[in-house]
């Protein structure tokens, strides 16, 4: 059985490599941003409408009882 030597990077393929993982992560973390907005503008969206149709529906209810 004979065992392999552990790869060493040079300097040039780590710096990369980092490079790389960084570009991945912020990548992801912009991805998070993204997603947390879609949602809060959505739920902003429904939220106006919900009240808007309810207002109309109350004001139409007023005005026909009048």
């Amino acid at each position: 059985m004979s065992k392999r030597p552990k790869e060493v990077y040079t300097p040039e393929v780590a710096l990369i490599e980092a490079r790389i993982n960084d570009i991945k992560t912020r990548v992801q973390m912009i991805g998070e941003k993204n997603r947390f907005a879609a949602g809060f503008y959505s739920g902003f969206v429904k939220g106006f409408m919900i009240g808007v149709i309810l207002s109309i529906a109350l004001l139409t209810i007023i005005l026909l009882a009048v």
